[in-house]
């Protein structure tokens, strides 16, 4: 992601707008595009579902009622001629001889059987062209067909159907000897005397009836409507090839055709299919056409649509540039001010234009903080440059000032020689002393470094402290337990040994030396903490308010350049001061006394920092 946002960056806006502009402009369109498209598709496979629909129920309506009307017109062939009304002088052959051979009345003679095939080709001829023969079949298989035959082939479809009380239709089959596509009717023939099935009629018909019913309804120009079977074979197409034969070997068989109302995809071409289901023959005539036939409004669309993309694409490409040109001006000329500002050239001046434009706007506020910037670097910025030197030479002097206020330089040259006498004249005391006493003045006498490691300031307080050792001898204690880990800290010089002394000042000196001093050391967070305790009569409350009043007093006037040189106390006061102008005002020393117990002294300075200062 920040990836693609560095290679933006790397474009004008310009290009940028103009990007985003055709972008736009493209989505938006394509968007449009494909939900009409979409939703046209949609609303076209539903009206097909509709149409087709009513167009297949139709013809499915109409077929089954011209196999009831055939049934219905058969009823005379099957109860046969009625008698004459003159009774013998016009005596009527045919009365009753179908009735008569099918209950077994009269045997099949050639003089009846020629009367009963003369009547089924007399009913052929004047009521259906398309039958293209009649056959009278006993339930002990006699029987007699309008074309005079009198066997046929042992698989004929009607000759293996049982007999039953309904009408059954034969779906398409080829017709013997003349192999012409026919669909039979089978209908059962009732006695008329006691309305028991006595045998049935078999009408074999060719396929232009059904051929006229199906070929009055169109739908597209390649769709087509499908009589399929039940037992899955084609009973009509319009492909007379495929009449007859099993879906399986036809190219139907890459449909689906037992699911009504779905869009399938044979062949890389989309295709609605729908069919209605026949009550009387139980056979589905389908509907099958192909999508694009059907969305040819959706293609128009489609290409409209290119077009004015197209035409869109075009217009954004020459205009969007002369626009972005005009919007991009005023930017411009800020962009050239902006680089004559970066260079330190601050007397250019921006051209901008009252009003609510954004961009003037902003030229408007550049201009203004140009002059400001001039005034600021004439008026601040140099007096405060002056003013930060100033304080920074002035913390330093203070901070030296200080320490040579409590570094007097003390003789430690004659303390040396002192030091001297005492080891030829065997005063081990004397000699110790005054070595401490030389190494102390000669430490304090150097105002540089402001700041020592912790070990240094620890080793100079073991040799004030070895002093008071032996001035007090056995009675005063002292520890220093300070983990080796803080030693490298750094601080401000002679911290540690003004506390000390102003502990024993106060707390060793008025018990005789019979007092303690513990110095410790622990980090709190990025600080380092030094205690400095001893078990001296502590401090009265009021004592104790002065003392922190003073602290407080010092921390609010550590600027104030002569503050600290009236002092007399080189003590708490004035480590303070030093503490504060060296680290701020975060830092420095607070103090905590409990009457007849002790007073504790701690000293904050920061550790972190320190810390990062010895890497360096």
């Amino acid at each position: 992601m920040n990836r693609i946002v560095r290679y933006w960056y790397r474009y004008s806006i310009k290009h940028k707008m103009i990007v985003a502009f055709l972008t736009v402009s493209l989505l938006a369109v394509v968007t449009i595009a494909l939900s009409a498209q979409h939703y046209y598709t949609e609303a076209t496979t539903k009206d097909f579902f509709n149409i087709a629909s009513g167009s297949s129920a139709s013809q499915s309506n109409q077929i089954d009622r011209y196999f009831k009307q055939l049934i219905q017109s058969t009823s005379t062939v099957i109860a046969g001629p009625l008698p004459a009304v003159g009774g013998r002088l016009n005596a009527n052959n045919e009365a009753g001889a179908i009735q008569a051979w099918l209950t077994g009345k009269t045997p099949l003679t050639s003089s009846n059987k020629s009367i009963i095939e003369d009547t089924l080709r007399r009913y052929i001829a004047i009521n259906y062209s398309e039958i293209e023969s009649l056959v009278l079949m006993k339930p002990d298989g006699e029987l007699v067909s309008s074309n005079g035959r009198v066997e046929y082939r042992s698989d004929e479809p009607w000759l293996r159907l049982p007999f039953s009380d309904k009408p059954v239709v034969i779906p398409t089959y080829p017709s013997y000897p003349y192999q012409i596509p026919v669909v039979s009717l089978v209908v059962p023939v009732f006695s008329i005397e006691n309305t028991g099935i006595v045998g049935r009629l078999v009408i074999n018909l060719a396929l232009s009836e059904l051929k006229e019913i199906m070929g009055k309804t169109t739908i597209g120009e390649t769709g087509t409507f499908v009589i399929v079977s039940d037992s899955d074979t084609i009973v009509y197409h319009p492909d007379a090839s495929l009449v007859g034969k099993p879906i399986a070997q036809t190219p139907l068989n890459d449909f689906d055709l037992t699911e009504p109302d779905t869009v399938q995809e044979v062949g890389k071409l989309d295709y609605l299919i729908t069919f209605t289901r026949s009550d009387f023959t139980m056979w589905r005539n389908v509907a099958v056409v192909p999508l694009q036939e059907m969305a040819t409004g959706l293609n128009l669309a489609t290409q409209s649509m290119l077009i004015v993309s197209l035409f869109l694409f075009l217009f954004v490409i020459l205009v969007v540039p002369i626009l972005t040109r005009f919007l991009m001006q005023p930017v411009i000329r800020l962009k050239k001010v902006m680089h004559e500002v970066e260079r330190g050239n601050l007397n250019v001046r921006v051209e901008y234009h009252p009003g609510k434009d954004e961009l003037q706007s902003l030229s408007r506020s550049f201009g203004q903080m140009i002059g400001r910037l001039n005034a600021l670097i004439d008026d601040v910025y140099r007096y405060q440059l002056r003013e930060m030197q100033l304080e920074v030479r002035q913390k330093d002097a203070m901070i030296k000032a200080l320490q040579g206020q409590i570094n007097p330089h003390f003789l430690y040259n004659t303390l040396d020689i002192i030091r001297s006498i005492a080891f030829m004249e065997e005063v081990p005391r004397i000699e110790k002393i005054a070595g401490n006493l030389a190494s102390f003045f000669r430490y304090s006498a150097k105002l540089e470094p402001l700041e020592v490691t912790l070990r240094e300031e620890i080793e100079h307080l073991s040799k004030y402290l070895e002093i008071v050792d032996i001035r007090f001898m056995q009675n005063f204690q002292s520890k220093v337990y300070v983990n080796e880990k803080f030693m490298p800290a750094r601080i401000v010089k002679l911290s540690l040994q003004p506390i000390v002394e102003n502990a024993v000042k106060y707390a060793v000196e008025p018990r005789n030396g019979n007092a303690s001093i513990l110095v410790n050391a622990f980090d709190e967070g990025d600080d380092l903490v030094l205690e400095v305790a001893d078990n001296g009569p502590g401090m009265p409350a009021h004592k104790l308010e002065d003392v922190r009043r003073s602290l407080i007093q010092v921390a609010a006037e550590h600027q104030a350049a002569g503050h600290y040189a009236a002092r007399e106390s080189l003590g708490l006061a004035n480590v303070h001061a030093r503490l504060i102008l060296q680290y701020g005002s975060g830092y420095g020393i607070a103090i905590d006394s409990f009457p007849e117990r002790g007073t504790v002294v701690s000293i904050r300075i920061p550790y972190r920092k320190v810390r990062s200062d010895n890497k360096a």
